[in-house]
């Protein structure tokens, strides 16, 4: 619908569905009227307020909208509508990670050459191993420095993990808005939170659009990684459907992420059942559950997001829990986005930004939910005042989506702290539970007979279809492939060799120059701050950053060294001491994300979020090495 098109019944249903902070927002970046900037958050507003405001946003648009978009405001000037936006005041720290979150530029994050670029060398090339989220955003990283690259992606399409998660009702638990990539600006979701066939549309559009798709061989599979010292060069050995190809590159970029390997759990008697057995990775296309009998294994994000809609096709459907999980409802999930929406976005100069902006705002300032307070312990909390109101309200929320039925309220409740692990979006699994047709068993699994499954109280459960819910190998870093680095140690190897996978800020090891990881050990941060995509564009940077100094000062590689790979590990390991998760109220003998054996955090950065965004903005020189000519450094 065009501007000129709209009338006024037609705007007001687009400001109704509006999101009042970012209608604010728009309206006074475009009219500068005070009265705007005096007005208090949303939450806040009186009803006269709201209904000033919406009517005000009506008039405005009636007379202005157009597709227009509004220029990136000067640091001063942005610093101060962002505290405008939020009510408070930020610190350099905070202005710093949030300043481009609005996306007013063109590539936000992404760096780019100013009047200094230099000659990039004929032979200086990169290869970018995946071609999901991550993928994508570090190839355009590397054309907005003018720098070759090829992607290769074992895939036959753009996706990444989106291409292989096809199961029922599938879809992202973060709010499309957040999610999306900041630099493509024109898309307009379906839902708010996007269903999995939309995600794969817009990994592909996105891949076309920013021509990374006619850059990317699909059917390619790195299976063996050598640096050659002589060459300076990493010689890649990748299967394609013609056999084994050995392609050469200056700079090796890995873009598998965590949830490429499914965990396939091998339960005893596996092979004597007579029904199918499917883990939601591998979901087949013609797949019906229509009148049959289903287990799911697993209460994790996967599990409890298809549980209800597994429960509408079946004739019966049996959640088989280990371990209770704490699940929160998202507003608006499952929710078309109205066109309506879609017409501001278009329309409302200004409205998409503070839309994405005031979306992610709650995300900004969550590390205290995840940190014990001594303090507040001593006095008789649990975890800290922010962690135990939260698991009161969850408790209070299961009791409400369960209709107060113990029977289920005391097998489901959780006995640990909330966010201590991953965060999982209810999806009707809860009410699912409630079913006449549907069962929760939590005795353990013994075993798998030909008619179904049998638990340890020896219960046989009947079964058509079990769904292995199970996961994926998270902390396989980098697997199945093999990186040989400078001394010819394989990487898995030199892991195995100290305790586990781990990385200078998630992204280089020692003795492997010029490779670099999205999504490495350690990259994942436990909070506080921006939605999982805006991370992929901040690693992303960083390589540039990186990339930007190695062509700079014509050097042949670069390479953190062992003294700060180890340094930053301790402290890495120091940090995390105070995380939750780290605790018995967050049941670190239960978290996936915890190694026990060695008593660490395999997954997380422990960081606040802007000062861990701030380690890939403002690199540490000091801690990587350049050389002109290929040799080992300290």
């Amino acid at each position: 619908m065009a501007a000129t098109d709209a009338d006024r019944d037609t705007i007001r249903k687009a400001i109704d569905a509006a999101d009042l902070n970012a209608v604010r927002m728009a309206l006074y970046q475009n009219t500068g009227d005070p009265a705007l900037a005096a007005l208090p958050l949303a939450k806040d507003m009186s009803d006269e307020q709201r209904d000033t405001l919406r009517q005000q946003a009506v008039d405005w648009l009636l007379a202005n909208a157009s597709n227009a978009r509004l220029p990136e405001p000067d640091d001063a000037e942005l610093r101060r509508l962002l505290e405008m936006a939020t009510g408070e005041q930020l610190g350099d720290l905070e202005f710093a990670a949030r300043r481009e979150q609005t996306a007013f530029k063109d590539y936000p994050f992404l760096v780019q050459w100013g009047g200094d670029r230099p000659d990039i060398p004929a032979d200086f090339n990169a290869v970018i191993v995946g071609s999901g989220f991550s993928g994508v955003v570090m190839a355009v990283q590397c054309q907005l420095l003018g720098i070759p690259y090829t992607v290769i992606e074992k895939g036959d399409e753009p996706g990444g993990t989106w291409n292989i998660n096809r199961y029922p009702d599938v879809r992202v638990d973060t709010i499309s808005l957040t999610y999306e990539l900041s630099f493509e600006k024109d898309w307009r979701w379906k839902e708010y939170f996007g269903r999995g066939e939309e995600v794969r549309t817009y990994i592909n559009h996105v891949s076309r659009k920013f021509g990374v798709f006619a850059n990317t061989r699909f059917n390619h599979a790195l299976a063996k990684a050598t640096f050659d010292e002589a060459k300076g060069k990493w010689l890649l050995d990748v299967d394609t459907p013609n056999g084994s190809e050995r392609m050469e590159t200056s700079v090796l970029i890995t873009a598998t992420g965590l949830f490429a390997n499914p965990k396939i759990v091998d339960f005893p008697g596996r092979d004597d059942f007579g029904g199918e057995i499917v883990h939601p990775a591998r979901w087949p296309a013609d797949l019906s559950l229509e009148g049959k009998r289903v287990a799911v294994i697993g209460n994790g994000s996967t599990g409890i997001q298809m549980v209800g809609a597994i429960a509408e096709q079946a004739a019966h459907t049996s959640v088989f829990q280990r371990t209770p999980q704490w699940i929160a409802p998202r507003d608006k999930y499952g929710q078309p986005m109205e066109p309506e929406v879609h017409w501001l976005m278009d329309n409302f100069p200004g409205y998409w930004n503070w839309a994405r902006y005031m979306a992610g705002a709650p995300l900004f300032d969550t590390h205290a939910l995840v940190c014990n307070d001594p303090e507040w312990q001593a006095k008789g909390g649990k975890v800290n005042p922010v962690s135990d109101a939260m698991r009161g309200e969850l408790a209070a929320y299961i009791e409400r989506e369960t209709g107060g039925d113990r029977s289920i309220i005391d097998r489901v409740l959780p006995d640990y702290a909330p966010m201590s692990r991953r965060p999982v979006v209810d999806n009707g699994w809860y009410r699912a539970l409630t079913r006449d047709d549907c069962d929760l068993v939590t005795e353990p699994i013994e075993r798998f007979s030909a008619n179904g499954i049998v638990t340890g109280d020896g219960t046989e459960h009947p079964l058509d279809v079990v769904v292995t819910a199970t996961g994926f190998e998270v902390v396989k870093y980098l697997w199945p492939a093999q990186f040989f680095g400078r001394s010819g140690v394989e990487v898995h190897d030199f892991w195995d060799s100290g305790d586990g996978p781990r990385a200078y800020i998630g992204a280089m090891v020692p003795d492997f120059p010029n490779m670099f990881m999205l999504y490495g050990p350690n990259s994942q941060p436990v909070s506080s701050g921006p939605a999982q995509s805006t991370w992929f564009t901040i690693w992303s940077a960083f390589i540039g950053r990186c990339l930007m100094r190695m062509l700079r000062e014509q050097a042949a590689t670069i390479e953190v060294t062992r003294e700060a790979y180890d340094s930053y590990n301790k402290a890495l390991d120091v940090e995390s001491r105070n995380l939750v998760m780290m605790s018995k109220e967050g049941g670190i003998e239960k978290n996936y994300y915890v190694d026990n054996e060695h008593g660490r955090v395999l997954v997380n950065a422990p960081w606040y979020g802007p000062v861990f965004q701030n380690m890939f903005a403002d690199p540490d020189w000091d801690a990587l090495e350049l050389r002109r000519e290929s040799a080992p450094v300290g």
